[in-house]
């Protein structure tokens, strides 16, 4: 609770874990650093199953307690899926060794892979290619995203959301977030009328809800100082400025196992507790809203 408070990383937390409690493996330190008991890991890796479309494992605590002591070692298929479960690698859960070189620069250590200058055909067909080689899971978060509900796009979030869930985070366009934002954008921001905004992004958004049941739709009614987009192992973000729209701003690309990609990937894991209808304190005594997006 102490590394929550002081706004560590997951991964920061479990590698304190290991390193400050005797006897403690790096497996059953991840699931602490997550605040899991043993029967919501079976719970939350019997899903992960279910929603590949396969058989779940049905583990028990015994099970996952021997895997933790040492005592047994998980075949490779359970080692992915506790991988996706704690979106780490192998050897931080402490199944073989990572073998990266150790000095490495800056960037490589803040796991960017890729960048664009602006928004443009090329960050677009970027996202496109991203989303459609997809296995796991999309979760898109940001202002207005109106390049969502262009036809391709649309198209290609059905079609990803017969297999995956897909969860996409727009701000609510009457919120008073949403006007401060537009108050420091410049005169052509395009979707700065809510009824436009309603019209021409949320409602396609919503058909295509309503089409697929696993895209699922919510608003948001705080402020944002950048969009993300988590395709399976990497997370997109771009940069919202002042003065400018929000489509000029820098978009950088996130690879998994550093602690950048864990800090956004945790802001998804922040909005989807909202999302589930008991949000926590602070920030149910403050106003802060996540829910899911039903037409006016």
């Amino acid at each position: 609770m102490d590394g929550i408070r002081r706004g560590f990383t997951t991964d920061a937390i479990a590698e304190k874990i290991t390193r400050n409690v005797q006897g403690i493996t790096p497996l059953e330190a991840w699931r602490i650093a997550y605040g899991y008991e043993r029967s919501e890991v079976a719970a939350r890796m019997d899903a992960l199953y279910e929603a590949d479309g396969l058989q779940p494992p049905s583990l028990d605590a015994a099970t996952l307690c021997r895997w933790e002591l040492g005592d047994r070692r998980p075949g490779d298929e359970r080692i992915e899926y506790l991988c996706r479960l704690y979106r780490t690698r192998p050897d931080k859960l402490g199944f073989g060794t990572d073998h990266s070189p150790g000095d490495v620069g800056h960037v490589q250590r803040a796991g960017i892979i890729d960048a664009f200058p602006f928004t443009s055909e090329d960050s677009e067909r970027d996202l496109i290619e991203r989303i459609s080689a997809a296995q796991r899971r999309i979760n898109l978060f940001g202002l207005t995203r109106s390049f969502y509900a262009s036809e391709e796009m649309l198209s290609l979030l059905e079609e990803k959301a017969r297999t995956m869930d897909v969860r996409i985070y727009v701000m609510d366009p009457y919120c008073d977030s949403r006007k401060d934002r537009y108050r420091i954008e410049p005169a052509d921001a395009t979707m700065e009328d809510p009824e436009r905004y309603i019209r021409e992004i949320l409602r396609p958004l919503r058909a295509a809800a309503d089409r697929a049941p696993r895209l699922r739709l919510f608003l948001f009614n705080f402020a944002c100082s950048f969009a993300m987009e988590e395709v399976d192992s990497t997370v997109r973000v771009m940069m919202y400025g002042h003065g400018r729209r929000g489509t000029h701003g820098p978009i950088i690309v996130f690879a998994e196992g550093t602690s950048s990609h864990t800090y956004f990937v945790e802001q998804f894991h922040w909005l989807e507790r909202l999302a589930s209808g008991t949000s926590p304190e602070p920030w149910r005594s403050k106003g802060v809203e996540v829910r899911p997006f039903d037409l006016w």
